[in-house]
Protein backbone atom coordinates (compact mmCIF):
# COMPACT_ATOMS: atom_id res chain seq x y z
CA UNK A 1 0.00 0.00 0.00
CA UNK A 2 3.15 2.45 0.56
CA UNK A 3 4.30 1.86 -2.61
CA UNK A 4 1.05 2.61 -4.50
CA UNK A 5 0.77 5.70 -2.22
CA UNK A 6 3.94 6.72 -3.23
CA UNK A 7 2.97 6.00 -7.00
CA UNK A 8 0.04 8.42 -6.62
CA UNK A 9 1.78 10.97 -4.81
CA UNK A 10 4.52 11.47 -7.70
CA UNK A 11 1.19 11.28 -10.80
CA UNK A 12 -0.80 14.81 -8.02
CA UNK A 13 2.46 16.29 -7.81
CA UNK A 14 4.23 16.74 -11.24
CA UNK A 15 4.55 19.75 -12.77
CA UNK A 16 1.55 20.95 -15.54
CA UNK A 17 -1.61 21.89 -15.57
CA UNK A 18 -4.30 19.27 -14.38
CA UNK A 19 -6.10 19.11 -17.40
CA UNK A 20 -2.60 18.46 -18.49
CA UNK A 21 -1.60 15.75 -15.82
CA UNK A 22 -5.46 14.06 -16.17
CA UNK A 23 -5.41 14.32 -19.72
CA UNK A 24 -1.55 12.39 -20.05
CA UNK A 25 -2.61 9.78 -17.54
CA UNK A 26 -5.84 9.34 -19.37
CA UNK A 27 -4.46 9.16 -22.76
CA UNK A 28 -1.79 6.63 -21.78
CA UNK A 29 -4.33 4.25 -19.85
CA UNK A 30 -6.69 4.17 -22.78
CA UNK A 31 -4.07 3.45 -25.25
CA UNK A 32 -2.74 0.54 -22.95
CA UNK A 33 -6.01 -1.21 -23.12
CA UNK A 34 -5.25 -1.82 -26.41
CA UNK A 35 -3.67 -5.48 -26.32
CA UNK A 36 -0.64 -5.11 -28.55
CA UNK A 37 2.43 -5.07 -26.27
CA UNK A 38 3.95 -1.86 -25.78
CA UNK A 39 2.38 -0.52 -28.95
CA UNK A 40 -0.35 1.27 -26.48
CA UNK A 41 2.18 3.15 -24.56
CA UNK A 42 4.58 3.92 -27.60
CA UNK A 43 1.59 5.29 -29.68
CA UNK A 44 0.50 7.27 -27.04
CA UNK A 45 4.06 8.88 -25.95
CA UNK A 46 4.28 9.68 -29.30
CA UNK A 47 1.09 11.72 -29.37
CA UNK A 48 1.91 13.60 -25.87
CA UNK A 49 3.93 16.84 -27.80
CA UNK A 50 1.31 17.07 -30.46
CA UNK A 51 -1.85 16.85 -28.05
CA UNK A 52 0.93 18.51 -25.70
CA UNK A 53 -0.40 16.58 -22.37
CA UNK A 54 2.24 15.61 -19.66
CA UNK A 55 4.72 12.83 -20.79
CA UNK A 56 4.97 11.48 -17.38
CA UNK A 57 1.59 11.30 -16.27
CA UNK A 58 1.03 9.65 -19.82
CA UNK A 59 3.78 6.81 -19.00
CA UNK A 60 2.44 6.69 -14.92
CA UNK A 61 -0.95 6.25 -17.19
CA UNK A 62 0.85 3.21 -19.64
CA UNK A 63 2.10 1.53 -16.58
CA UNK A 64 -1.20 0.71 -14.80
CA UNK A 65 -1.95 -1.91 -17.73
CA UNK A 66 0.81 -4.74 -16.80
CA UNK A 67 1.77 -7.88 -17.61
CA UNK A 68 0.55 -8.50 -13.86
CA UNK A 69 -2.78 -6.33 -14.56
CA UNK A 70 -3.19 -6.78 -18.30
CA UNK A 71 -5.67 -10.16 -18.40
CA UNK A 72 -8.04 -8.63 -16.05
CA UNK A 73 -8.42 -5.91 -17.99
CA UNK A 74 -8.33 -7.82 -21.04
CA UNK A 75 -10.33 -10.16 -20.04
CA UNK A 76 -12.91 -7.38 -18.62
CA UNK A 77 -13.17 -6.03 -22.21
CA UNK A 78 -13.94 -9.68 -23.21
CA UNK A 79 -16.77 -9.98 -20.87
CA UNK A 80 -18.52 -6.52 -21.36
CA UNK A 81 -18.36 -7.66 -25.11
CA UNK A 82 -19.79 -10.90 -24.45
CA UNK A 83 -22.19 -9.51 -22.39
CA UNK A 84 -23.47 -7.00 -24.78
CA UNK A 85 -23.69 -9.59 -27.59
CA UNK A 86 -25.88 -11.69 -25.24
CA UNK A 87 -22.95 -14.26 -25.82
CA UNK A 88 -22.03 -16.97 -22.86
CA UNK A 89 -18.75 -17.89 -22.26
CA UNK A 90 -17.56 -21.59 -23.31
CA UNK A 91 -17.34 -24.06 -20.59
CA UNK A 92 -14.13 -25.20 -19.27
CA UNK A 93 -15.35 -28.84 -20.26
CA UNK A 94 -15.55 -28.02 -23.86
CA UNK A 95 -12.03 -25.77 -24.03
CA UNK A 96 -10.45 -29.56 -22.96
CA UNK A 97 -10.91 -31.20 -26.01
CA UNK A 98 -10.04 -28.21 -28.57
CA UNK A 99 -6.88 -28.91 -30.94
CA UNK A 100 -5.12 -26.27 -32.76
CA UNK A 101 -8.12 -25.08 -34.87
CA UNK A 102 -10.50 -25.33 -32.36
CA UNK A 103 -8.64 -22.59 -30.46
CA UNK A 104 -8.09 -20.56 -33.81
CA UNK A 105 -11.90 -20.77 -34.19
CA UNK A 106 -12.42 -19.82 -30.84
CA UNK A 107 -10.00 -16.96 -31.10
CA UNK A 108 -12.17 -15.75 -33.88
CA UNK A 109 -15.66 -16.26 -32.34
CA UNK A 110 -14.34 -13.96 -30.16
CA UNK A 111 -12.59 -11.14 -31.34
CA UNK A 112 -16.00 -9.40 -32.25
CA UNK A 113 -17.00 -9.52 -28.95
CA UNK A 114 -13.83 -8.20 -27.58
CA UNK A 115 -13.28 -5.69 -30.02
CA UNK A 116 -16.79 -4.32 -28.57
CA UNK A 117 -15.61 -4.53 -24.97
CA UNK A 118 -12.72 -2.33 -26.22
CA UNK A 119 -14.42 -0.06 -27.96
CA UNK A 120 -17.16 0.25 -24.63
CA UNK A 121 -14.41 0.01 -22.17
CA UNK A 122 -11.41 1.84 -23.07
CA UNK A 123 -13.40 5.43 -23.99
CA UNK A 124 -15.15 4.77 -20.47
CA UNK A 125 -12.05 3.86 -18.25
CA UNK A 126 -10.15 7.00 -20.21
CA UNK A 127 -12.83 9.59 -18.95
CA UNK A 128 -13.17 7.73 -15.36
CA UNK A 129 -9.50 8.45 -15.34
CA UNK A 130 -9.51 11.82 -16.77
CA UNK A 131 -12.40 13.00 -13.77
CA UNK A 132 -10.68 11.29 -10.67
CA UNK A 133 -7.34 12.87 -11.92
CA UNK A 134 -8.62 15.84 -12.42
CA UNK A 135 -10.13 16.37 -9.59
CA UNK A 136 -7.34 14.61 -7.08
CA UNK A 137 -4.62 16.61 -8.58
CA UNK A 138 -6.74 19.83 -8.20
CA UNK A 139 -7.08 18.76 -4.58
CA UNK A 140 -3.95 17.68 -3.59
CA UNK A 141 -2.62 21.25 -4.81
CA UNK A 142 -5.02 22.81 -2.96
CA UNK A 143 -3.76 20.92 0.71
CA UNK A 144 -0.45 21.41 -0.44
CA UNK A 145 -0.76 25.51 -0.57
CA UNK A 146 -2.49 25.41 3.09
Amino acid sequence: MRRFRAWLASLLSLHGSPRGIAGGFSLGLGLSLVPIPFAGMFVALALVPVVRLNPVATYLGTAVVNPVTGPLFYFFELWVGMRLRGQVAPEWESLRGLDGAGWWNLFVDLLGPFLLGGAVVVPVASLLAYLVIVLAVRRWRAVATR
